[in-house]
């Protein structure tokens, strides 16, 4: 049996108990994509180990990054639940690996285990909260705020050990693409973090310093 997984980090499910020949384990570079926007959804992803962008192509051409997932969440399952095509596409940031279980499986299970079913509801209601304030973050939040918002974020999503260093390992033009914005513009107020010691960098590696402060700045503007 594949016990102990959680569909998301905010909500603890039971176990979950499926057979070993009724899902599978997926290996995945660093940059391969996982499933893309119009392609139809066959099951469930949990990512095991790693992390996964989840991003959408404008009209003109650029790419928006909706969410990152992580180790122990789960995706792929809003498409999957409105019988829809999928409406983003899904690539690895890193070494990702994942278990993979089809529709029909994962619909048994969820009727099998009431709490799991529950807590599946509560996750969906918490996506529908995020994407409405993403919405108003983009409509009302300056760059600056939303930048900050989105360190925030990305240290909770690669920083969920208690005592792990406060580190973020992302390009520069994927943060980009998920505050909405140009790669140079991120540079620009990278540097000013760092020069108010909130952040301090190393290559792709984001060090944050000042958590606190992240979360003053992102909360100035709601």
């Amino acid at each position: 049996m594949l016990q102990d997984y959680q569909l998301a980090a905010e909500h603890p499910f039971q176990i979950m108990d499926i057979e070993e020949d009724k899902s599978d384990h997926l290996q995945y570079k660093k940059g391969q994509l996982i499933y893309c926007e119009d392609s139809t959804p066959l099951g469930v992803y949990f990512v095991q180990k790693g992390s996964v962008k989840i991003s959408k192509i404008g009209c003109d051409g650029k790419e928006q990054i909706l969410r990152i997932v992580t180790a122990d969440e789960m995706m792929g399952y809003v498409d999957m639940v409105s019988n829809s095509r999928y409406s983003s596409s899904a690539k690895t940031l890193e070494d990702t690996t994942l278990l993979f279980i089809p529709k029909q499986e994962f619909w048994t299970t969820l009727k099998k285990q009431r709490q799991l079913f529950e807590n599946f509801i509560l996750l969906l209601s918490d996506d529908l909260k995020e994407a409405e304030l993403k919405i108003a973050d983009f409509a009302y939040k300056p760059v600056r705020g939303r930048l900050a918002d989105a360190l925030v974020y990305l240290n909770k999503k690669f920083n969920k050990k208690l005592n792990q260093q406060e580190s973020i390992s992302i390009s520069r033009f994927d943060l980009a693409c998920f505050v909405g914005t140009a790669k140079e513009t991120i540079n620009r107020l990278l540097s000013e973090f760092r020069n108010e010691k909130i952040i301090s960098t190393d290559g792709t590696k984001i060090n944050i310093l000042e958590v606190n402060e992240l979360d003053r700045l992102s909360k100035m503007y709601n």
